[in-house]
């Protein structure tokens, strides 16, 4: 959840602005009237600066990034980086203002999702808060760093790092910095889905927000009235919750926030069975959204398919796909790989809906491609954090041996007459660490040239495993056609024996002698299914092919399916007709239904492709 700290922002940015002639002073009281609007604030901003030979540099640089905050709040976040950027030039001589610059860039970078960028800018901050002497700032950073974890999924990093902020500004008394930090709690706590906690903390700290009403209490709004959805509790105080913030969002002139209240109310409305109701509010969300280009639309747009898709409004939902296809061309538009995921599972339902049954294949293709990637990135993600972990004890290790060192030039400088002493002890201390690295990079150079070594072995493993995969992948082909062949001859002769005894009874000579004879016949022929034999066999060759079909098209009986089975074999209708004992018509006759169920109507080509194409 996006943390802002606008209204308090604005006192303290013009609290201390000197009023050197009459126009600066019209102008800091018209920015603290109008704060509650970005392009109104960032106007007289604008009019501020020119001014600027008569104000303070800092001044100048608080309102830089105050108008880089007004860009932000209207949902863009180039601008707001590019004049956050700017108002460090002008704070860099002072230490406080030069934190809370930084401060406010790692929110920007937050909020447009580049983590690392934040991370950064929040490191800088806390620099710049310790050189100042400011542990609120301090923790007020930390708090930061644990929402960019947070948003990136790393439960056990925001954790650390929003006790370290707790811990710091418990001690310095701030109720507002304090609850902004229990916010980001809650935040983690409604990430993991623990909405039970989650809504407590909220409960507890609206209150405090409720005393200025800012943006921090109506985005807080959104989060409680979410979790009292998900818990299934209170839907009316949800409903009223989410009202009351989009009503504010909309006065304050902050789109993307007011959008956001509307989606959820939809949301609401569906569990209330408000269905007419939750369409319009999709609706009015899904185009405000596309409206103000945010990156936020994306889920939005998930949403409202899920909805329309629920309802079998397969044609409206057609047009918001292409319409996402469409807007993702654009850098601020992409999609990231959960998003794509969500969307995909919905666009490959609406497709094999609409029977566009290529566009869903490839839909389906493609989600799988993302499950996969998705999964080695999360992998990588391990690694490099396994990395960092030891990196950081390593520097650990040398921070104290470089504080023992100091403590012992420290307690040696001290000793006057003992300055010939300290320096042979330098000497050897000198000596020793010269040798200490001589050592380290002797085994560095050890351990490179054997992971060289290794990694030559585990090329030459790769490729002879390579070469032996290639070639059981070739001997199980070959099985598999042998199978194949197996399957459909030994069918054929059970079914041709089936209709040769069949003839014998129907054309036997004595028809009163051989009665018994041919009941006999007929029974032992009835006590041997040789469709349910072919079937077993063909699932040992084809043991996946079935199970597509089903996933794609569950609207087809199991007898559909097994049909499907002897088409995948490219059995003529005289054999299919002999296997499942019904004349060749009822074979042409059963096809064009089958196509029909699949939504696939006279597309013999592409019904053909379809059989051919799966597994």
């Amino acid at each position: 959840m996006k943390n802002s700290i606008y209204l308090f922002l604005f006192l303290c940015i013009f609290t201390d602005l000197q009023a050197q002639n009459p126009e600066i002073d019209r102008l800091n009281k018209k920015i603290e009237s109008h704060v509650r609007n970005p392009d109104s604030t960032k106007f007289y901003l604008f009019q501020l600066l020119k001014f600027s030979s008569e104000l303070h540099d800092t001044i100048i640089g608080k309102s830089y990034s105050t108008i880089g905050i007004q860009y932000n709040k209207l949902a863009v976040p180039d601008s707001a980086e590019f004049y956050m950027e700017k108002a460090l030039d002008y704070t860099e001589d002072y230490p406080l203002q030069h934190a809370k610059m930084y401060l406010n860039l790692a929110i920007n970078y937050r909020i447009g999702s580049q983590y690392q960028e934040s991370l950064q800018a929040s490191e800088n901050a806390i620099e710049q808060f310790k050189k100042a002497g400011n542990q609120e700032g301090v923790g007020r950073a930390y708090g930061e760093m644990a929402s960019n974890y947070n948003y990136m999924k790393n439960s056990e990093k925001a954790l650390e790092y929003l006790k370290k902020a707790i811990a710091i500004l418990k001690k310095s008394g701030s109720e507002r910095e304090l609850s902004i930090v229990r916010q980001k709690l809650a935040n983690l706590y409604y990430n993991n889905s623990n909405f039970t906690f989650a809504r407590d903390i909220y409960e507890e700290i609206l209150p405090v927000f409720a005393k200025e009403k800012g943006t921090n209490y109506y985005v807080t709004l959104l989060s409680y009235a979410d979790c009292l959805l998900q818990l299934e509790e209170n839907y009316k105080e949800a409903e009223e919750a989410l009202k009351e913030a989009e009503n504010a969002f909309k006065e304050m002139n902050q789109k993307e926030y007011m959008w956001i209240a509307v989606s959820n109310l939809a949301q609401v409305y569906v569990a209330m069975g408000k269905s007419q109701q939750a369409q319009e509010a999709f609706q009015r969300a899904y185009d405000g959204m596309y409206q103000i280009s945010s990156p936020r639309s994306l889920e939005t747009s998930v949403r409202y398919l899920d909805f329309l898709n629920s309802k079998k409004q397969y044609s409206k939902a057609q047009k918001v796909i292409e319409r996402v296809k469409a807007s993702t061309n654009s850098t601020r538009m992409k999609m990231n790989a959960d998003n794509e995921i969500d969307f995909l599972k919905q666009a490959v339902f609406t497709y094999g809906q609409n029977g566009m049954v290529e566009k869903s294949l490839q839909a389906f293709e493609r989600l799988d491609f993302l499950k996969d990637s998705l999964n080695t990135a999360l992998n990588h993600a391990k690694s490099l954090e396994l990395q960092e972990a030891y990196q950081n004890d390593l520097q650990r290790e040398r921070n104290l041996v470089l504080k023992k060192n100091n403590e012992l030039l420290i307690e040696n400088n001290n000793k006057k007459d003992n300055i010939l002493l300290l320096g042979f002890l330098s000497f050897i201390l000198l000596l020793a660490i010269g040798l200490v690295l001589y050592r380290t990079n002797r085994n560095k150079l050890k351990l490179q040239q054997e992971l060289v070594a290794s990694l030559e072995n585990s090329k030459k493993v790769l490729e002879e495993k390579n070469t032996l995969e290639g070639e059981l992948r070739l001997e199980r082909e070959r099985v598999l056609e042998n199978k194949e062949k197996e399957l459909v001859q030994v069918s054929m002769e059970m079914s041709n024996l089936q209709n040769q005894i069949i003839e014998l009874i129907e054309n036997r000579d004595n028809l009163e002698s051989s009665t018994v004879l041919a009941e006999k016949l007929k029974n032992l022929l009835g006590q041997n299914n040789y469709w349910k034999y072919f079937k077993g066999k063909f699932i040992e060759v084809h043991p996946v092919f079935a199970l597509q079909l089903a996933e794609m098209f569950p609207n087809l009986s199991e007898n559909d399916v097994a049909f499907c089975c002897m088409l995948k074999l490219q059995l003529s209708e005289k054999e299919i007709a002999a296997l499942m004992g019904i004349s060749t018509d009822q074979v042409e006759v059963k096809k064009t239904t089958l196509r029909r169920k699949i939504g696939m109507g006279d597309d013999i080509l592409g019904f053909e492709k379809l059989i051919d194409h799966l597994e």
